[in-house]
């Protein structure tokens, strides 16, 4: 698999994450790529500033060679050059989700052989991606499983629209990516969460807080959420929720608050989502799902797991993943039903 890889942005799910994961497998198989039609399904087409800012952070870590990296590009080529693991500082010019950024470059620097030390500054709790929590408590667990070593702090919290949140990812190195295995689904046997403010009163939080354990008590589950507070430049709140499983399970679900939205309604959403995924058979959450796909292609094994949603997004960042990885992807089961994933990394 050598040469130019050539992707329409239009194809399936046609959002960001088709750039994230271009980017990260360009720089860890060296491979060039040009993709058009960038977010084509989305209101505002081309690149935003996040997702300029995961362009400007591959290409800093890798000297790559780019063209059509400014906003509102709607297509990019990328050159990469050899990544080089060291201590880099990337900032995004918005509230945009530092979590997409860390998303692009952290299997490149685990696999440079060293370690390397990332800043991200910009939104920690913004919607429509993981926030920091996730990050820290789901995301950076599973990712331990499979060999790979991210070291998580927040120095303030960033919540839309002012951003200004900031992160510190310590990366360290990884000599091979392990397979993972789930299912079926054991019992469950721990419900925990944060309630996040930032610039409020504590009440808030007390209120998220107070709600969700209400509504999860109906549902005849006990749950441990502790309060939190974090330093930040603007206000805002958040609720997490982790569900693990014998056998090695695990779900988060993640909800924000906005100006105007009351308390209870930020804890109802959390605990939607996460009543919503007991009702299934899946091992892990549907954004979990999508984020193991890119490690798990350049695994040293076969990997399985049930997942609760087969959604756009998954199918089409496995796509994406075939056009530069020697690996077989099968996602069975209905788009938007329960389903399996399975990942077979090929003999180069």
């Amino acid at each position: 698999m050598d040469g130019l890889v050539r992707i329409d942005g239009s194809e399936g799910e046609g959002g960001g994450q088709m750039l994230r994961t271009a980017l990260a497998l360009s720089m860890i198989k060296g491979r060039p790529f040009e993709i058009v039609n960038i977010r084509a399904r989305r209101q505002k087409p081309g690149l935003r500033p996040q997702h300029l800012a995961c362009v400007e952070a591959a290409a800093k870590i890798s000297s790559a060679a780019v063209e059509g990296a400014f906003l509102g590009s709607r297509a990019l080529r990328f050159e990469p050059g050899t990544v080089r693991p060291g201590t880099y500082d990337f900032v995004i010019r918005s509230a945009g989700s530092v979590s997409l950024v860390l998303h692009t470059v952290y299997l490149p620097l685990a696999l440079a052989g060293a370690r390397s030390v990332v800043t991200i500054s910009g939104g920690t709790h913004v919607p429509f991606s993981p926030s920091f929590h996730f990050l820290l408590h789901q995301w950076a667990v599973l990712l331990r499983r499979l060999g790979v070593e991210v070291e998580l702090t927040m120095a303030r919290a960033g919540y839309y629209p002012e951003g200004g949140g900031a992160i510190r990812a310590k990366v360290f190195p990884a000599g091979s990516v392990r397979p993972l295995i789930l299912g079926p689904r054991g019992a469950l046997e721990r419900l925990e969460g944060i309630s996040l403010a930032s610039g409020l009163a504590r009440s808030v939080a007390e209120r998220q807080r107070q709600q969700a354990l209400a509504r999860l008590e109906a549902e005849g589950l006990a749950a441990g959420i502790e309060l939190a507070e974090a330093p930040s430049p603007g206000k805002g709140t958040s609720l997490f929720l982790l569900s693990t499983y014998q056998g090695g399970g695990r779900a988060a679900a993640d909800a924000l608050g906005a100006l105007g939205k009351r308390a209870e309604k930020v804890a109802d959403e959390a605990c939607d989502q996460m009543l919503a995924f007991l009702r299934t058979r899946g091992a892990v959450d549907a954004h979990s799902a999508d984020q193991l796909l890119l490690p798990l292609s350049l695994a040293t094994g076969h990997s399985e797991f049930p997942v609760p949603d087969v959604s756009s997004h998954l199918l089409t960042n496995a796509q994406v993943i075939q056009r530069f990885v020697r690996a077989v992807l099968s996602i069975d089961g209905e788009p938007g039903g329960e389903g399996t994933v399975r990942v077979t990394p090929l003999p180069a």
